[in-house]
């Protein structure tokens, strides 16, 4: 993994940063809003590097504090829950319960670094029927993608699907593929095609959509999922994808690329200190995340 830059700010306190787009705005009040937190990466370990695992239960609590003093229509946490050991599980779910807006999670690698016996658990354990989903509310549509759905860490040792992914990683690594590392992953075939359809449904019915996931797509770097080209080339499609926000790499990224927006949170689980999580208003034209600690404040305009 690369190293995650460290950023400063006290615990809690949102941190105010330029706006990525400077229009003048013309709604005064949000449709609705909702919790952004990623990567709180939980587990009973001494820290390594800037990773400060056992602090992670804390910046939880800190975290959902703030979350409840503002009327949400649901919180995400995009991936990487606990980073191993699936008993990591039973310290968080305490802490998790007092949030007042539903929880919805996307899957992370981490999560799956569990014995090979309950990995088939993890889904379940995260309130979870299927690891890709949608949500639609006041004309949005918000898709939750599963990008470790193609990966050598999903699936149990020996099996057919952790064979086929170690095999398509060798193949990519061989290609030269940024991403073709064995902490990142893909969305399934089937996946791709149910995210089009979703896309050509959202259209049809005059929706915006607002993607969401673990690895990033955008930029192609170490972090990356697997088949990002693919992905990125499904969004700019089509033109009701407005952007992508995602976890997995702790240092956070913004990317415009073609008017679609590229937005990596940061990790909540680095440094000692001082948490990273955000709430993000929406508009009818854009979304203005406000971020806390380490999180970074943007206004992201639609295309």
């Amino acid at each position: 993994m690369q190293t995650r830059r460290q950023h400063l700010a006290s615990l809690g306190t949102p941190l105010t940063l330029p706006a990525l787009n400077t229009t003048a705005q013309t709604e005064t009040r949000p449709l609705f809003s909702f919790g952004l937190m990623s990567d709180c990466q939980y587990v009973d370990a001494e820290r390594k590097g800037s990773r400060f695992y056992r602090e992670s239960p804390a910046k939880l609590e800190a975290a959902i504090k703030v979350l409840n003093q503002r009327e949400l229509a649901f919180t995400f946490h995009l991936g990487d829950f606990i980073d191993r050991d699936f008993d990591s599980f039973e310290r968080l779910d305490p802490i998790a319960s007092k949030l007042t807006s539903p929880l919805n999670h996307a899957l992370g690698n981490h999560d799956f670094e569990v014995e090979d016996t309950r990995k088939q658990d993890v889904l379940k354990k995260l309130g979870l029927k299927k690891g890709h989903y949608s949500l639609q509310k006041a004309g949005f549509r918000f898709l939750i993608l599963d990008t470790t759905e193609v990966s050598t860490y999903r699936y149990s040792r020996g099996s057919e699907a952790r064979s086929d992914a170690a095999a398509e990683l060798k193949r990519l690594q061989h290609l030269g593929n940024p991403g073709s590392k064995p902490w990142n992953g893909r969305p399934g075939d089937h996946q791709m095609r149910w995210m089009e359809s979703e896309l050509i449904g959202a259209s049809k019915a005059g929706e915006t959509v607002l993607v969401f996931g673990h690895h990033p797509v955008l930029p192609q770097e170490s972090h990356a999922v697997w088949n990002a080209s693919a992905v990125n080339a499904l969004f700019q499609k089509h033109t009701c994808a407005k952007l992508y926000i995602n976890g997995h790499n702790h240092a956070g990224h913004y990317l415009d690329s073609e008017g679609l927006h590229y937005l990596t949170l940061d990790g909540m689980v680095e440094t000692k200190d001082t948490n990273a999580f955000a709430i993000a208003d929406l508009y009818s034209d854009r979304l203005e995340i406000n971020g806390f600690g380490r999180q970074g404040s943007h206004i992201l305009k639609f295309r």
